[in-house]
């Protein structure tokens, strides 16, 4: 249940994930682990939503929708 209520961070996945390449031994996993690196903090601002904010969000979107009929 703790997962539906707050589920994992992607962006935090995908920034360990690319420390873990840039650190390998290997030059060729530095660029791939630099490039995750960059995308994890982009989407760091579009993390999933939590099911209080999606009733929420869809409480507001119906009122907006039953203000136009």
């Amino acid at each position: 249940m703790k997962q539906v209520a707050k589920p994992n961070s992607i962006s935090k996945t995908m920034r360990k994930a690319g420390i873990g390449l840039i650190l390998a031994p290997e030059p060729i996993t530095a660029v791939p682990g630099a490039i995750i690196l960059g995308a994890s903090f982009a989407i760091k601002g579009r993390e999933p939503l939590s099911p209080a904010s999606v009733f929420s969000e869809t409480r507001k979107l119906l009122s907006e929708i039953g203000s136009y009929l």
